[in-house]
């Protein structure tokens, strides 16, 4: 299966490439991408700007809570 990459712009002005482990919706919250950088594994939330898509990372405590959910699922898998 060939993998699916993202390019992340830091706030520092740098870029870094992350697989792109998963993008889904969390029913009531909005939709959500985990991705991978150096095998560690990161969520977050994501909105499309126009031809642009932020990743949020200040999360709510709900939000927080449904991912460390999924995140409990691919650690199992």
């Amino acid at each position: 299966m060939e993998k699916d990459y993202i390019t992340i712009n830091t706030d520092d002005g740098n870029t870094l490439q992350a697989e792109l482990v998963s993008k889904f919706e969390l029913t009531g919250l909005g939709e959500y991408v985990i991705y991978k950088v150096d095998d560690e594994f990161y969520g977050a939330k994501y909105e499309v700007d126009g031809d642009k898509t932020n990743l949020i990372t200040d999360l709510t405590e709900q939000e927080e809570e449904a991912l460390n959910e999924i995140f409990s699922h691919l650690e199992v898998a």
